[in-house]
């Protein structure tokens, strides 16, 4: 299946990705809601081993760590007694990478000793993961009693793992929520301990609700006070997914909800017809047969985008569409510009927007596509604009200050975003900002380094950027650009470090380096498509594909008419 397929790759990218460095989120000690714990995994961790000196007792405790269950039951086991009685494992998971064992004194009965490793990450009990730097140092104390050596010192509060331990032992996995319209879906990455996903305990966190940080952002609907009323159940080509406590009597709202588990469980490998009750009826009336993905298709969470994304080009100081190499203007006042710095195009390319040089003077045009611009804001600075899941709505940043614009019948009213989050997290003006194709996620551009917020509103209807952390606080260089392929996947560009390009994922993940070899720094934008990253370097618009099954080894030139000075424009991107 594609979507089997889709996760199958993700992981083997964050393979590559968490050999490096893992990422992980911000929360307590990392235990899944296991209501229905049918399966336990083995073999997963290692267990003590009569003959293990104390520095493999040290490793194998690290890596032990990795299971949850059972109150780290699994690491226990290279305890004494009384240090598996102190030890408080709840809190967050930090993963370290390069572990090694210092060995600072030793007697025939007793080591002192430290772990240390670099931290790249850190898990929340809840799943979430985020990523972080810095040196990790864990000081222990190993005793010997009838030949086996035992940890009986103290444990520091909550636990930790290996990058490499990290991924055997846990699998991604995407939870959705609908949007605050109940219109669309929002993915919610998570890492589940275990061999396998398992579809019980999707079901379980999904009903246990969003992650904090998204909890602005999005809707429980129907899901809210619901809960599993047994285990999901697969027989031949039937998923049963019992709810209980379903209060929400809204027929829109249950649709909801069964969008959100048949697309949860779909994009997890468990596919068929879904026969989802609620307290033993059908979850909406008439639907006894069941549900399959096509009935819930609008919900879709990553619909399938046009073939070919129609590449634009500011150039010259117009938007220009790229048609059979050449760059011909698009109709309308942006086409006939010659003062435009950059553009945007909404997905459905319905509306446009765009920031003119106006005797240095910086304003920022709004308009349908191919159609006549309005000015809605000015400054001395307005960042490109972003167009989310609305062509309505658009983003920018305004000498400094985001905003967001919401166009109907009566004209264009503007609202400002509240970014104290941000300056909490990184100091320095904001040049970069690009709204996620699902509009609950932002990628930002601060003071030259790269972040990741969510789009909230308050309960006073205000729209505040929350949640914020350091998207790639390990890339080195000023960034200069964020492009979104997907509403999970997004391509960002630095100068001054050595690769100019990486991939970033909303999964927490590390970004990975894009190839680089041929491209001319310095970089001056940067734009995404489904299948195609676009950069602007000293020669003009470089492209590089990046499907999955054989993405493309270096960049070439766009053409004769992506040239020096001008920049890509990708509908939704």
């Amino acid at each position: 299946m594609r979507r089997v397929a889709v996760l199958v790759a993700l992981l083997l990218s964050a393979t590559m990705v968490l050999t490096g460095c893992v990422d992980i989120p911000d929360s307590s000690s990392p235990q899944p809601i296991q209501a229905f714990d049918r399966k336990r995994p083995t073999n997963i961790v290692p267990s003590p081993r009569r003959g293990d000196d104390p520095e493999t007792v040290a490793r194998n405790f690290v890596k032990a760590m990795s299971d949850p269950t059972a109150g780290h039951r699994a690491a226990r086991k290279f305890l004494t007694a009384g240090a598996s009685q102190r030890w408080d494992d709840q809190g967050d998971m930090t993963v370290v990478r390069d572990v090694g064992v210092t060995v600072d004194e030793r007697t025939d009965d007793a080591v002192r000793l430290r772990v240390t490793g670099e931290k790249t990450g850190v898990l929340s009990p809840g799943g979430t993961l985020r990523p972080v730097t810095g040196d990790w140092v864990m000081a222990l104390s190993l005793e010997q009693s009838g030949g086996t050596w035992r940890i009986s010192g103290d444990p520091p509060v909550g636990s930790v793992t290996d990058s490499s331990q990290f991924l055997t032992a846990y699998r991604q996995a995407d939870l959705f929520f609908p949007d605050r319209t109940l219109s669309r879906l929002v993915a919610d990455p998570r890492w589940l301990f275990g061999p396998e996903l398992d579809a019980s305990v999707l079901v379980n966190r999904l009903l246990a609700g969003p992650a904090p940080e998204l909890a602005g952002a999005v809707s429980q609907g129907a899901a809210r006070g619901s809960a599993a009323a047994g285990p999901v159940t697969t027989k031949g080509d039937v998923v049963t997914v019992p709810l209980g406590n379903v209060a929400d009597g809204d027929q829109r709202a249950r649709t909801t909800l069964a969008a959100q588990i048949v697309w949860t469980l779909d994009y997890a490998g468990f596919s068929g017809t879904y026969r989802i009750t609620a307290d033993g009826a059908p979850l909406v009336p008439g639907r006894d047969e069941g549900w399959h993905t096509a009935d819930v298709s609008t919900f879709e969470p990553e619909p399938e985008k046009r073939a070919v994304d129609p590449v634009h080009l500011v150039r010259d100081g117009g938007l220009a569409r790229l048609t059979g190499n050449r760059a011909v203007p698009v109709d309308g006042a942006l086409g006939a510009a010659h003062d435009l710095q950059s553009a945007a195009i909404s997905a459905d390319m319905s509306r446009s927007a765009a920031v003119a040089d106006r005797g240095g003077r910086r304003v920022l045009l709004v308009g349908p596509y191919g159609g006549d611009a309005v000015e809605v804001a000015a400054g001395a600075s307005v960042t490109t604009p972003s167009f989310g899941p609305d062509p309505a709505t658009g983003y920018a940043v305004v000498d400094g200050r985001p905003i967001h614009w919401m166009s109907d019948g009566d004209g264009t009213r503007i609202e400002s975003i509240d970014t104290a989050e941000v300056r909490a997290v990184a100091p320095g003006p904001i040049t970069g900002l690009q709204v996620s194709p699902d509009g609950v996620r932002v990628a930002l551009v601060v003071g030259g380094r790269l972040l990741l917020a969510v789009l909230s509103v308050n309960d006073v209807g205000v729209p505040a950027l929350t949640g914020v952390y350091l998207l790639a606080p390990e890339v080195a260089g000023t960034g200069i650009g964020i492009a979104w392929s997907s509403s999970k996947t997004m391509y960002f560009a630095v100068n001054g470090g050595d690769s100019p390009v990486w991939k970033a994922s909303i999964v927490g993940t590390q970004p990975v380096a894009m190839v680089s070899g041929n491209l001319k720094p310095p970089l001056v934008d940067v734009a995404a498509s489904s299948t195609t990253v676009y950069v602007s370097d000293n020669r003009g618009i470089q492209q590089i594909g990046t499907g999955q099954i054989r993405p493309d080894q270096y960049w070439t030139a766009l053409g004769p008419d992506a040239g020096p000075g001008t920049r890509p424009v990708i509908p939704g991107g």
